[in-house]
Parts: C-alpha cells; sequence; structure tokens
C-alpha cells in the first residue's frame, strides 16, 4: 500500500480499491463487474436534506435509498423503513433502527441488508457525512 501525505488528502491505493479520506472518514471504493455481490458502492451523496446511498452491486445492478439527514442527527423511535429505488424491474425494503441511526449519528458505519426479492438481496453501509 502507498499513502501519500501532506497539506491535501490522503490517498492510497489498497486490493483494487482506493482509500478515499474525508472529514468525515474513510470510504473504499472499488469497482467490480461481479454478478455475485461483492464490490464497495458508491460513496453517499448529500441531496438536499438527504443523503442518498448506493447499494452493493448484485446481478449486475445497484439500489439508491435516500435518509433525511434528520433522521441521523434526531432518530424517530422506530427507526425508518422504506423502498429503494426501482432498478431491474423490482425494488428491495430498507429498515433501519434507532439503535441503529443512532450508531451513525456517532461516526459508525452501519452495514443493512435489504430484503430478498427475486432471489437475492442487497447491502446498504450507512455513514454521516454532515
Amino acid at each position: 500500500m502507498k499513502i501519500r501525505s501532506g497539506r491535501r488528502e490522503v490517498l492510497g491505493t489498497l486490493a483494487g480499491g482506493t482509500l478515499i479520506a474525508l472529514p468525515v472518514g474513510l470510504f473504499l471504493v472499488s469497482c467490480s463487474s461481479s454478478d455475485s455481490g461483492g464490490g464497495a458502492s458508491a460513496g453517499p451523496q448529500k441531496s438536499g436534506t438527504q443523503i442518498i446511498y448506493t447499494s452493493s452491486n448484485v446481478q449486475s445492478h445497484m439500489h439508491t435509498f435516500g435518509l433525511a439527514m434528520s433522521a441521523i442527527a434526531t432518530p424517530p423511535a422506530d427507526g425508518v423503513s422504506g423502498s429503494t429505488s426501482n432498478d431491474g424491474g423490482h425494488t428491495h425494503e430498507v429498515s433501519i433502527s434507532m439503535a441503529q441511526l443512532q450508531s451513525v449519528g456517532s461516526g459508525e458505519s452501519v452495514k443493512i441488508t435489504t430484503s430478498s426479492v427475486s432471489g437475492h438481496a442487497h447491502e446498504f453501509t450507512f455513514v454521516n457525512v454532515s
């Protein structure tokens, strides 16, 4: 692993991916053409009052899921549940508990597996990007 450091951000190459240091944490970004599920998803992106997360790549497709930033700041007692984006003619259900949202709010990353549809599920990694 080769790391350069200085006044700019730290970047390194790591097992087929790139380690990216951002003010809110580290993300491993890699590309995969595998149909078996694996490969890291794209990092989360802010869009208005939501953070948009991208799932793992399974059966040559991914889904997105929008989470309100307020759900991380003040997690609802019932957590958050909802559907992913539609890709390949289907969606998946995602459920994040209050405790998991609190973990995200405190700087941890939380992995959530979606419901299984058409014989497969996806994984989301939730992190706080605010």
